[in-house]
């Protein structure tokens, strides 16, 4: 009997032998073994949550913050790791799950969701490119919104054709350079170490009375709001969790390896309906080797999430010692220009790294976006339409491009400011939603895994509290946007 006769036939599912790295503990070398999609948002991440928002929360708050960013990449991890794992353990996506585990209409919990992180999807592409076009237009030569406009297009056509391998190889040298300047500049800039300690505290700050008098729109925004813009920028949102653990089809991971894996996900199709479980084998061994592959997600989450802490705490700490002392804050058509400060602390010539380093992060992270998030649009219409799913994510593919280009140059043209487009977008979809998606993963283990299949038990009470702590966070900030 074929692979895919047993399946058909309702036999036994086995897992691939895992690595043997996966066999033993998680190490510090076995989590580098097993990065994957994580390093692409890690990398995103740099060019928004820590290079602007950090170092705006750093100069507006000084210090009192850094707890909150260490929080908010605690709890987006625990989102990472939990969708990650379901799909490496259950050889499918959560959002084709979440077509059938909720009472209710077919289809409503992925249809929500999901396009609603379509829907703000515009808002990271538009503010990216602005965030490069109005540092280049202070050149003199031209305006932010063209200068955005020209770099948008120039990103998806490259990513269309593919044509990235050289800049991809430039852009990771160049901002490892100013990534090690800024680590330098933290010691350079002599911040206050106590006060730096005591952040790590929790506490809700208040505007300083500097704020009120030279940024009084600033100040007019609500302190949560201000603050959740942050948090829900740091580590990314439900946009990119979507199309992150979408591309673990690129790395086989767990039952993803399985030559069948198309063959029994019609197996699954009805399966979970009504809470029911997932035909899992009930054998040991292949619970210990669903074990043994939940550490590759487990090592990819980890690796990127440290990277992340420790970049949004030294672009906070810069900001509090730097750009809070001189009443300077990342703001309007100046979201990256104050920054320049962090490097030429260690040299002037560095100036001109800070420059070239920023254009490639950014320009950069317009890249990845385009293919991430054309697997965040397949993944969340394939959980509700069979035909689209069918289709594959390259037929998605060029519909989410002609859409993600006109409504990004439609945000540029009429909004133009950087953190009035994106925190819409990091509000609801890194907060309120995440926390949301958190919360249904434990709900859907427990419906659809066999026992010895789910979270652990600090790993679930992880998910749990980092999903009510997003989404608490999430109300509150949302109430105050659209109060």
């Amino acid at each position: 009997m074929t692979d895919q006769q047993a399946t058909a036939a309702g036999e036994t599912l086995t897992y691939p032998e895992p690595p043997p790295r996966l066999r033993r503990r998680l190490t510090l070398v076995g989590a580098v073994g097993v990065l994957g999609p994580g390093a692409i948002i890690a990398s995103a991440n740099i060019g928004s949550g820590e290079m602007i928002f950090a170092s705006r929360g750093g100069s507006i708050f000084g210090y009192t913050l850094i707890w909150a960013f260490v929080v908010a990449a605690v709890t987006k991890a625990a989102l990472a790791y939990s969708m990650n794992r379901y799909m490496v353990v259950a050889g499918e996506h959560p959002m084709t799950r979440w077509a059938t585990v909720f009472p209710g209409p077919r289809g409503w919990f992925p249809l929500v969701f999901g396009a609603t992180s379509i829907a703000v999807i515009p808002s990271w592409v538009s503010g990216l490119g602005l965030g490069i076009g109005d540092l280049i237009a202070e050149t003199g030569i031209g305006t932010g919104a063209l200068w955005a406009s020209l770099l948008i297009v120039l990103s998806a056509v490259l990513s269309w054709v593919g044509g990235y391998a050289k800049l991809e190889m430039a852009q990771t040298v160049i901002v490892g350079f100013m990534l090690l300047a800024v680590a330098i500049s933290v010691v350079v800039l002599q911040p206050d170490w106590l006060s730096a300690l005591k952040g790590f505290f929790p506490s809700v700050p208040e505007y300083a009375g500097w704020l009120r008098a030279d940024y009084p729109e600033i100040a007019e925004r609500s302190v949560w709001l201000e603050i959740g813009a942050y948090l829900g920028a740091i580590g990314g949102g439900t946009y990119d969790y979507i199309g992150y653990t979408g591309m673990l089809r690129e790395k086989k991971w767990g039952l993803l390896a399985h030559r069948q894996v198309h063959a029994f996900s019609e197996r699954y199709e009805d399966a979970g309906r009504g809470g029911r479980q997932l035909p899992l084998s009930a054998d040991p061994e292949e619970a210990q080797k669903a074990r043994a592959w939940s550490r590759a997600p487990m090592g990819d989450a980890l690796l990127s999430f440290s990277a992340i802490t420790v970049f949004a705490i030294m672009f906070m700490m810069n900001g509090a010692s730097l750009l809070s002392e001189s009443r300077k804050v990342p703001d309007g058509q100046q979201t990256l220009t104050h920054q320049a400060g962090f490097l030429t602390a260690v040299h002037p010539m560095f100036e001109y790294l800070y420059f070239v380093a920023v254009f490639f992060a950014f320009f950069g992270s317009l890249y990845a976006f385009w293919e991430m998030y054309s697997y965040t649009a397949y993944e969340s219409l394939g959980a509700v339409s069979e035909k689209v799913r069918l289709a594959g994510q390259r037929a998605v593919r060029p519909y989410l491009y002609v859409y993600l280009l006109a409504a990004s140059l439609l945000l540029v043209w009429t909004i133009g400011e950087v953190v009035v487009i994106v925190t819409p977008a990091s509000v609801l979809g890194g907060l309120l939603m995440s926390g949301v998606f958190c919360l249904a993963l434990v709900w859907t283990e427990k419906k659809v895994l066999p026992k010895q299949y789910r979270l652990g038990t600090a790993a679930r009470w992880w998910v749990i509290l980092s999903g009510l702590f997003l989404a608490f966070l999430g109300c509150v900030s949302t109430w105050q946007l659209f109060a």
